[in-house]
Formats: C-alpha cells, sequence, structure tokens
C-alpha cells in the first residue's frame, strides 16, 4: 500500500509513503556493498528467529547522507546530527521529468542534470518551506530495481546546489537519485552539507499535481552515531479537504 487516509486529531489526511522496502536483491550504486543476511538464531533449533543484516550506510531508498560522508571538515559529523528538526517540515516538489531534454530508458522517463535555471521559477515557494523534494523522473527506475549507471544518475549541478543552499530555511533536500552529485564530484554534498540530504526517494509522481506546493514531509533518519548515512523513512502528508 502507497497511500492511505488517516486522522490525526480532527484532521484527514492522505499519506504517501515514499520509502521503498529492504530486500537482499536490490541494486546498490556500483561498486557498494551488497545487502546480506546471516542467520544467528534458527527458530526451528532455538525456538527463536534472529537474523543479523549486513548493510552499508547509504543501501537504502531512501537514505540520507551526514556530514561526514563527504566533506573532511565535518569528520566528526555522523548521522546522530539530525534531529527532530530535520524530521517534520513544510514542503514542496519540483517535478523536472517531463523538461524537454528528459530521456527515456527501458520507459523510464527523467532528467540528468538539475541546473540553478530549472529551479529558479520556485523561488517564491522556496523560501517558505522547511525541505524540498526534487523529482527528475528517476524513482520510477529505483522502484523496478534496475541496475543503475554512475553516468546516468540525475545530480545537481554546483550552481543548483549552491542555490538551494542560500535557502536558510530549508533543512532537508530530496530527490530521487541515488545521489546529489555528478560521478567523481563532491560539490553538491559539500555545498548542502548542513542540511539533510535524502537520495533514492520513490513513488514522487504519486504526490498529487495541486498540492505539490505545499504538503507536510516526514523525513525521519534512524541516527547512528559515527555513520556516514542511514535510513530515512519518508512520508507525504497532504491534507485532505
Amino acid at each position: 500500500m502507497i497511500s492511505k487516509k488517516i486522522k490525526l486529531g480532527s484532521v484527514e489526511f492522505i499519506v504517501i509513503d515514499l520509502t521503498q522496502p529492504l530486500s537482499l536483491d536490490q541494486e546498490v550504486y556500483p561498486g557498494d556493498p551488497k545487502p546480506k543476511r546471516t542467520v544467528f538464531s534458527d527458530i526451528v533449533e532455538t525456538g527463536w528467529h534472529h537474523y543479523i543484516h549486513e548493510l552499508g550506510d547509504h543501501n537504502f531508498q531512501p537514505h540520507g547522507d551526514a556530514p561526514n560522508h563527504q566533506n573532511l571538515d565535518s569528520i566528526n559529523k555522523g548521522f546522530e546530527v539530525f534531529d527532530i528538526s530535520y524530521a517534520f517540515n513544510s514542503a514542496c516538489m519540483i517535478d523536472l521529468s517531463n523538461l524537454p531534454n528528459a530521456k527515456t530508458i527501458n520507459n523510464v522517463k527523467f532528467i540528468t542534470e538539475i541546473t540553478k535555471e530549472n529551479l529558479k521559477p520556485f523561488s517564491s515557494v522556496l523560501s517558505k518551506k522547511g525541505a524540498v523534494v526534487i523529482r527528475s523522473g528517476y524513482d520510477r527506475w529505483t522502484e523496478n530495481n534496475y541496475p543503475h549507471s554512475p553516468d546516468m544518475l540525475p545530480y545537481l549541478t554546483g550552481e543548483a546546489a549552491e542555490y538551494l543552499a542560500s535557502f536558510a530555511n530549508l533543512k532537508v533536500v530530496g530527490i530521487d537519485s541515488m545521489t546529489v552529485d555528478p560521478h567523481g564530484s563532491h560539490t553538491a554534498h559539500q555545498l548542502l552539507k548542513e542540511k539533510l540530504i535524502v537520495e533514492s526517494m520513490v513513488h514522487l509522481y504519486t504526490i498529487p499535481t495541486e498540492s505539490r506546493s505545499s504538503f507536510d514531509l516526514q523525513t525521519s533518519p534512524v541516527r547512528i552515531v559515527g555513520a556516514t548515512g542511514g535510513p530515512v523513512t519518508a512520508y507525504a502528508f497532504i491534507e485532505n479537504k
């Protein structure tokens, strides 16, 4: 189930799950470790079942990046720095998947390079939100569990990242790509190191068009001390008027 109506107090919301369940056959960033599972206790032998999962900090969909991930000057700032203020924010979504330069591969249409010019038309709404989610169209690729290639992953240009970093009100920058940087670059991660970068978000296209300029976003990180990143539970809350 991707979405469900729930009531919080007297207000009814449509809640959309932007999180993909973790599976052992999940495609990961090329070269990253695949998830593994070993049996610590078998229920037939011991009466209780207990698995041990071996995971990289960035295997999850979505996952967050800690400041220490690509910033030498923040080596002591692990994933634990993202407290509750990063978990609940007013948000907007910028959908760039239908731009003229979008390409279609395996019936998935997405844009690769996200520029400052793509984001500038949304300056007014960006100045009022605590979170922004950028949809390139790559969420459908991830949902299909297609293999990833570094040269085709959507990314922010340096100017686009600098533009987003200029909004002090933004605490969370989300994207449906596995990364905010092109292969071999660290620029966007370094410019956005004060914000919670949430990558590999899914089901973004299910957020209704009329709600994309204003909804509530939950991005709850599992705060692992010293980790370079970790799992994020992400939900969009849309008031059902």
